[in-house]
C-alpha cells in the first residue's frame, strides 16, 4: 500500500525548507509561507491505515475537514507570500 504520495513528499520538503529558513536565516515570514504550504500539502493527502473486522489492512479515506484545513493553509501561504512581496517592494522603494 502506498501511504506517501508525491504531494506528501513535496509537503515534507517544503516544510523542511521552512524550518531551515526559520532556524538558519531568521526569516519568520518566509518560513511561515513554506511551512503553511508544506503542511497544507501534507494534510491534503496523508492517508492512514486501518484494520477491518477480518484482520485485513486498508487505507482510510481522508476526512473532509482535513481537506478544508489544507486548503485554508495553502490560501494562507499565498496571502503571506503576497504580504512578503508587498513588504519587499516597500523596503526597496523607501531605500531609493
Amino acid at each position: 500500500m502506498k501511504i506517501f504520495s508525491w504531494r506528501v513528499m513535496a509537503g515534507l520538503l517544503f516544510s523542511a525548507i521552512g524550518m531551515v529558513s526559520l532556524l538558519l536565516m531568521r526569516q519568520p515570514l518566509t518560513a511561515a509561507v513554506w511551512l503553511s504550504f508544506g503542511n497544507g500539502l501534507i494534510l491534503s493527502d496523508l492517508k492512514f491505515t486501518g484494520t477491518d473486522e477480518k484482520g485485513n489492512t486498508y487505507l482510510k479515506p481522508v476526512p473532509p475537514v482535513r481537506y478544508y484545513v489544507a486548503i485554508s493553509l495553502i490560501v494562507l501561504a499565498v496571502l503571506l507570500l503576497a504580504l512578503q512581496v508587498y513588504l519587499d517592494f516597500q523596503k526597496t522603494s523607501s531605500s531609493t
